[in-house]
């Protein structure tokens, strides 16, 4: 099992590559970043933790850009946790992840998911209540983009003409796409349709994962895929005990685990990453 580190980083905290840097020196293998395009002021859409929502969704850098930066500074395998492709023109976004794939030697996973906030989804042209059918269907123009030499695309909410594209992804057929849900059966289902993998959503991750991944393995074997190949990177909220639940991971059929680690300045990170390596390895 890998160990990563998922950060928030933000143009007031420490600085992303400085951060990648200082992850590699101690060892951990890969950096995951999040996405939101923009909060919208007047949101209906509750935050999911409940409360208010955290100052560095504000702030957030792009994705895609930050991990350049990290891909060409670093060894680590970058990753997003989660990207949201339902805020994106499918044909330049994919484009844009195969350009990244191809120029850090195969080192991208993309994590992506529905997106909790529907006005920040509505803001991009798209009635929240076609979430996922809107998300679905540009994943599935992407994967063409990816995977033909003359692509073509026809659905519901998007479309690509016959085309041809270049780059296509380094890591075939395209970089590891894990969907991140909730646990559930039309979660699952919709993870074993067209994702590589899983990225639990939710709290105490540990706790259920083992009965999680059974009912995730019938949904896989259902649509005729070999369960042997769900690939799972679990987000890990930073707490104590941290080593006795990386241990408890390591027993199950995890890839990764990525502990979230607060938005802070490298004065108060620096020992943080210390004591999260002194567990993990």
């Amino acid at each position: 099992m890998r160990v990563g580190l998922h950060y928030g980083g933000t143009d007031t905290s420490m600085p992303l590559v400085d951060l990648a840097r200082a992850a590699e020196e101690r060892e951990f293998e890969s950096l995951f970043v999040p996405e939101h395009s923009h909060i919208p002021t007047a949101r209906k859409t509750p935050f999911p933790g409940g409360g208010e929502m955290p100052e560095r969704y504000l702030r957030l850098w792009d994705p895609l850009v930050g991990l350049s930066f990290v891909a060409a500074s670093t060894n680590l395998v970058v990753g997003t946790c989660t990207a949201l492709p339902g805020g994106h023109d499918p044909i330049s976004y994919a484009k844009a992840v195969a350009t990244l794939d191809v120029m850090s030697g195969g080192r991208l996973v993309l994590g992506v998911g529905f997106g909790w906030n529907n006005d920040e989804f509505e803001d991009h042209g798209f009635d929240a209540r076609d979430k996922y059918a809107v998300v679905e269907e540009k994943i599935a123009l992407m994967k063409a983009l990816w995977t033909e030499e003359d692509a073509a695309y026809e659905g519901t909410y998007v479309r690509l003409s016959p085309s041809r594209v270049r780059p296509k992804p380094l890591q075939r057929p395209y970089p590891p796409l894990l969907l991140g849900v909730r646990p559930g059966r039309i979660g699952f289902r919709r993870v074993a349709k067209w994702a590589d993998g899983w990225i639990p959503m939710g709290h105490n991750v540990v706790d259920t994962l083992e009965d999680d991944l059974k009912e995730l393995r019938v949904e896989w074997e259902r649509v005729g895929r070999d369960p042997a190949g769900i690939r799972v990177t679990v987000l890990q909220a930073l707490r104590p005990g941290l080593g006795d639940v990386l241990d408890r991971f390591r027993e199950m059929p995890v890839d990764r685990v990525i502990v979230d680690i607060p938005t802070e300045s490298g004065d108060v990170l620096l020992p943080v990453l210390d004591e999260i390596a002194a567990q993990a390895f």
